[in-house]
């Protein structure tokens, strides 16, 4: 399939990204310095969330908007809209590193940081949170390599971050025994490396999306970006919220143990739909490009194939995941760890392994209805997924359920979640013609409309 072999460097960037970031802040920390410290580093999980969420609101609807343009033959837009975006990405993130740092205890007593979290969580602040700038600009270069035809450059990206980063865990946190110091330089120096990778990429001239001169509108570009990347901003956003209140109850319930057995699962679980994270930034664009280049027959083929590989995928991951649990969970204890959260951690995956399929389904339809021109359902699925469903189950299930009911709350959302992103997929059928009827409403050439090719190709 020439779509999956298309896709196949991102889906394997986002997973060894997010193999080699657990590596990094879950595994090490936890084997070598203790569960409580990485209990401190997960409680910045809700400040990382809204940092992501700032990528995502500018990077990802950037990115698409290029793509549309190139779709409709503007080369030279797509590249001023890259341009802006990056400069964008830097003065937004200098901005948080600012907040972040000024604000540094006062935010992390609001995240539930107490007299044994703060001072590891404090080192990460001043260090990882630092580099925010470039952590920005490195995701934009990352949004953009499948728009300009190169997903294996997010690929190389990925494995030179985490083959940097464990290599320098190794030498800072297993020799010289550093903690979070060592787990946090090496974050930071990943990161930088990230963005120097792209930037060299980016300067090529002979590359379809490169530097050029930003004349024009930063004000319209950030704003239409936005409107495009609303969705995935609200998404890290929300998860950022739902982080905060699953501590904080956490916190309540069990203690520190908690909040490092759900930093646990949260790595295993993240790493098992990380895939089809990666394939869903990979295919946005090419859907995008052909709903520029308004060609609906191609379009259905497109979202034909996504279908099927959603659904055959998350199937062999959750097997997968059910059957590897045992092997995966012992990786992140050292001898003399605690029985209590390994145990919290056991039940909280067996739990949750089973919502791989319902979050792999969301994130795949709302990247749709963003790559379509439509953010606005892929927002109100967002804004109902994560800050309704996921806040009223994580609410609601721990008081009949304790514990359990925080495990059982992310599975929950996930279910009513997919079945109304279904829902809307359904009702949009016809818009875009991936329906029986072949009926594309919101498709129809426009006076001027680039269209390279005929109808039957």
């Amino acid at each position: 399939m020439q779509l999956l072999a298309f896709a196949a460097p991102a889906i394997l960037q986002s997973l060894f990204s997010q193999l080699f970031k657990s590596l990094d802040d879950g595994l090490f920390v936890s084997r070598y310095v203790g569960e409580h410290a990485l209990a401190s580093i997960s409680l910045l999980g809700p400040a990382n969330a809204v940092i992501m969420g700032f990528s995502n609101l500018f990077a990802i609807g950037a990115s698409t908007l290029s793509a549309q343009k190139m779709g409709e033959g503007k080369q030279e837009e797509a590249q001023r809209i890259f341009t802006r975006v990056v400069l964008i990405a830097a003065v937004v993130g200098f901005l948080i590193a600012l907040v972040m740092n000024v604000f540094c205890d006062p935010i992390l007593l609001f995240l539930g940081a107490d007299e044994t979290l703060i001072e590891n969580s404090r080192t990460y602040v001043r260090i990882v949170l630092s580099v925010t700038p470039f952590n920005l600009m490195g995701f934009a270069f990352g949004s953009y390599y499948s728009t300009t035809g190169h997903p294996e450059m997010g690929l190389v990206c990925s494995v030179t971050n985490g083959v940097l980063n464990i290599l320098l865990d190794v030498v800072l946190i297993a020799v010289l025994r550093l903690g979070v110091l060592g787990s946090s330089l090496s974050t930071a120096i990943g990161e930088m490396a990230v963005f120097f990778i792209g930037f060299f990429f980016f300067i090529r001239k002979k590359n379809e999306i490169h530097f050029t001169d930003p004349k024009g509108e930063f004000i319209d570009t950030a704003v239409r970006s936005a409107k495009s990347g609303f969705s995935q901003f609200i998404n890290s956003v929300s998860i950022g919220a739902t982080s905060l209140v699953t501590n904080r109850t956490l916190l309540s319930l069990a203690g520190a143990d908690g909040v490092a057995a759900n930093a646990i699962i949260g790595e295993l679980r993240i790493i098992l739909t990380a895939g089809f994270f990666g394939y869903a930034t990979c295919v946005g664009p090419v859907i995008a490009y052909n709903y520029g280049n308004r060609n609906p027959r191609r379009l259905k083929r497109i979202l034909t194939n996504n279908l099927k590989i959603w659904f055959f995928g998350t199937i062999v991951i959750t097997i997968i995941g059910e059957i590897l649990r045992v092997p995966m969970l012992s990786l992140f204890f050292h001898e003399g760890y605690s029985q209590n959260v390994y145990d919290m951690a056991y039940q909280g995956l067996t739990i949750e392994f089973i919502s791989s399929m319902f979050t792999a389904g969301c994130v795949l339809i709302m990247r749709m209805f963003v790559a379509l021109g439509n953010p606005k359902v892929a927002s109100i699925l967002t804004t109902l997924r994560n800050f309704v469903f996921r806040l009223a189950m994580l609410v609601l299930l721990p008081l009949i359920f304790g514990t359990t009911g925080v495990w059982l709350a992310f599975p929950a959302a996930e279910l009513i979640s997919f079945i109304l992103g279904a829902v809307l997929v359904y009702l949009n059928r016809d818009n875009y013609g991936y329906g029986k009827s072949g009926m594309a409403y919101m498709m129809q050439p426009r006076p001027g409309d680039y269209i390279p090719y005929s109808e039957e190709n």
